[in-house]
C-alpha cells in the first residue's frame, strides 16, 4: 500500500498535464488513454450511449451483458482477453464495458481495470501511470478499506484462478 501511495504522489507530482483528452479518440479508446478524473458527466453518458449502440453486437457470452453495465459480465468478459496484447475492436469494446462499471464506482471494475493496464503487453507510454490512478482513484474513494481489500483478495484469487485455467 505505501508503494501505491509512494507512485501516486509522483503522478500527482507531474510536471506536465494529463496529455490526452477525450477529444483526442473515440469513447472505445478512453480506456487506454483517460485517467478517472478526466470524465466529466459528459465524457459518462457519451460512453453509456457508445456501449448501447453496440447493444446489437454478439461478441462472447459475456459481452451483451456487459455493454448493459453488468459488473460481473464486464469483469468476467475482460479476464478472458488477458493478457492484452494488441488492441482491436473487440478488446477496446470489452475494455470499455469495463470502464463503464469503473466509472459507476465498482470497486472490483476499478481493481480489474487497474490489474488489466499494468500487465498489458501493448506499448503505452503512461499505460503504468494509469494503471496506478485508476486503484488510487477507487482507493481514496471506498469508505470501508478493509472491504475494499477483501475485494481485493478475492479479485487477485480469480486472476490467479484465469491464470491458473491458461
Amino acid at each position: 500500500m505505501r508503494q501505491v501511495r509512494e507512485l501516486n504522489s509522483t503522478i500527482a507530482g507531474r510536471s506536465n498535464p494529463w496529455p490526452y483528452a477525450s477529444d483526442d479518440s473515440n469513447p472505445l479508446a478512453w480506456w487506454r488513454m483517460l485517467p478517472p478524473d478526466a470524465f466529466s458527466a459528459a465524457e459518462r453518458l457519451d460512453l453509456g450511449a457508445t456501449l448501447e449502440s453496440l447493444a446489437v453486437l454478439r461478441v462472447t457470452d459475456n459481452v451483451p451483458a456487459a455493454l448493459k453495465g453488468d459488473p460481473a459480465a464486464a469483469v468476467a468478459a475482460a479476464l478472458s482477453l488477458t493478457p492484452l496484447g494488441d488492441v482491436d475492436l473487440q478488446v477496446d469494446i470489452v475494455m470499455s464495458a469495463l470502464l463503464h462499471c469503473a466509472l459507476k464506482d465498482d470497486a472490483t471494475a476499478a481493481l480489474v481495470l487497474s490489474h488489466i493496464l499494468s500487465n498489458a503487453e501493448f506499448d503505452h507510454p503512461l499505460k503504468i501511470e494509469l494503471s496506478t490512478l485508476w486503484l488510487t482513484h477507487h482507493l481514496g474513494r471506498t469508505r470501508d478499506p478493509r472491504w475494499f481489500a477483501q475485494t481485493e483478495v478475492a479479485v487477485k484469487q480469480a486472476l490467479s484462478d484465469e491464470e491458473g485455467d491458461a
